[in-house]
């Protein structure tokens, strides 16, 4: 199937028009006609998934970070933006990126909704005006220790908090998810969730959840690789092959 069939079934579910306006996604480079019998799903766009897209025999790269995304100077052939670019023209590869289109979504299909999902949890809803962070209702109660432990089990990943020891309830809105960088939430959210899970946390923000009586679980970026899966799953009914990369993240713990 052409790469635009693919691309106007994945904004179905994440419209263009859903994206920050900071943000870049959607097509990135590459020919919209482009005949695809493979595809692969990659959380970053860098010349690691690019350079196994290629290995792999595909002819498009989905990923949730944009590679335009970056600033980029130039397009030398010396540097990892021109080889990226370079790599993907002489091979024939799509670049396309979902981003803040995917984190928010529709109709419960998004990042954050994959990701307190598996949390067991009821009543999910949004948090927040821009419809991206979600908050929910734990089906049993827990210790704070008890859902760390339950985060890093599921996710399969480090993970870091802040914050007391205490009950985790089955009332009100008890936990709140944004995947990636959404620390700066964290202040919304205290008086109004016991438990907040986000990455990119900072000194500053472990305090305050010390302060206002709100568990702050810190995980990392590479938590979003949820996607990959979901994504290959929203394209299981479509004529073409579709592959993840599986690739680690870029810290090493």
């Amino acid at each position: 199937m052409k790469a635009y069939e693919i691309i106007n079934y994945l904004e179905k579910y994440f419209p263009l028009n859903l994206q920050q306006p900071w943000d870049k996604c959607g097509m990135q480079i590459g020919d919209v006609n482009q005949e695809i019998n493979r595809v692969m799903v990659s959380l970053n766009a860098d010349l690691q998934s690019l350079q196994l897209a290629i290995e792999k025999d595909c002819q498009m790269l989905i990923t949730h970070h944009p590679f335009l995304l970056e600033k980029i100077d130039n397009l030398s052939f010396d540097n990892h933006h021109g080889k990226f670019v370079k790599l993907s023209i002489i091979n024939n590869i799509v670049v396309y990126s979902l981003h803040t289109c995917l984190d928010q979504g529709k109709n419960g299909i998004s990042m954050n909704d994959w990701l307190i999902n598996e949390l067991d949890v009821h009543d999910v809803k949004c948090y927040d005006d821009i419809q991206v962070g979600k908050q929910a209702v734990l089906n049993k109660p827990c210790l704070t220790s008890e859902l760390v432990d339950r985060i890093k089990n599921i996710f399969n990943l480090p993970v870091k908090y802040a914050g007391k020891e205490k009950i985790i309830k089955t009332i009100g809105k008890t936990i709140a998810i944004c995947g990636g960088s959404g620390s700066d939430d964290l202040e919304y959210l205290a008086g109004k969730v016991d438990a907040y899970i986000t990455g990119d946390s900072k000194h500053r923000h472990a305090k305050y959840a010390y302060d206002h009586n709100i568990v702050l679980i810190d995980v990392p970026h590479h938590i979003e690789v949820i996607m990959e899966n979901k994504v290959k799953d929203l394209l299981k009914d479509k004529d073409v092959d579709v592959i993840t990369s599986n690739l680690k993240d870029y810290y090493i713990y």
